[in-house]
């Protein structure tokens, strides 16, 4: 694994004092001696994750943790593992090794517990296409055990700010590539989630829209909610993430704030996101 920059989380997330305070939630537990502490719980906590398709590897001991209210941005060339990893952390794939969990539930042997936490945007939309727009977010709110008036106003307020009042009614295979992106956001932020999974998010979306889903995207993190979030586009990944890892052939090679990462790799903080980046994956190494 490659060299970590930023702060360093304890392998054993226990605190007392202030020191992690501002990067954790927290809960209350009893020793045997009956005394309380107090331990933190990451909201993604990524360790040691190992994924092979065939003889190819796309996973090699990747770690990570995300905290409540955090930003995290997974970026790498392609196929250095990010879509894998988030498919993991969705529940979608199994991990060779290696554990993947969500507020301390592990996404396969407690998979039910985990993906109740999460929201979902994935790279590649998969929509019903003989639903209409309002059926498929219900569906899917459905899939969480929430009824069509448990989300009405949150749904209301989407399509409102996403501009898709007049699609409300419409089958979703009348959409354009950029509503259908704006749809499955929706379909993800509706259910209230305390984790956000999102990959490529902004696909296709309109200027106006990238803005809407950025400033929801910011309130969400006021409220607690922890965001990892893959993309190309890392000049919004730089203005946007509270931290950043890069990831190079299924590993982390760097770590940290943007500005940790631009000092590590020499770049000064007067470099570029992307510059940065492609001065660490050309190397071919960590910074």
């Amino acid at each position: 694994m490659g060299k970590r920059v930023g702060k360093a989380f304890p392998q054993q997330p226990i605190y007392s004092k202030r020191s992690y305070v501002s990067y954790t939630a927290a809960y209350k537990v009893r020793t045997r001696s009956g005394s309380t502490g107090i331990r933190a719980v990451y909201a993604i906590e990524v360790e040691n994750l190992h994924k092979s398709y065939g003889s190819v590897k796309a996973l090699s001991g990747l770690s990570f943790r995300v905290a409540p209210g955090e930003i995290y941005g997974l970026i790498g060339p392609n196929g250095a593992g990010k879509t894998t990893t988030l498919k993991i952390l969705a529940g979608l794939l199994r991990p060779d090794r290696g554990c993947a969990r969500i507020y301390g539930y592990d996404v396969v042997k407690q998979r039910v517990e985990a993906l109740k936490f999460v929201g979902y945007v994935p790279e590649n939309p998969v929509l019903f296409q003989n639903l209409t727009l309002e059926e498929f977010v219900v569906f899917v709110a459905a899939l969480r055990g929430l009824r069509k008036e448990d989300i009405v106003d949150d749904l209301n307020h989407y399509l409102e700010i996403f501009d898709l009042r007049d699609k409300r009614n419409k089958l979703l295979s009348t959409l354009s590539r950029g509503m259908m992106q704006k749809a499955l956001v929706i379909a993800a932020l509706v259910v209230r989630p305390k984790v956000l999974i999102l990959d490529e998010p902004m696909s296709g979306m309109d200027p106006e829209s990238q803005y809407v889903f950025k400033e929801e995207i910011r309130k969400l993190t006021s409220k607690g909610v922890a965001i990892v979030i893959s993309s190309h586009l890392l000049d919004m990944v730089e203005k946007l993430c509270t931290r950043v890892g890069i990831i190079h052939r299924g590993k982390m090679v760097a770590e940290g704030s943007v500005e940790e990462i631009k000092r590590m790799a020499s770049a000064g903080t007067g470099g570029t996101l992307e510059e940065v980046f492609l001065k660490i994956v050309r190397g071919g190494q960590s910074p």
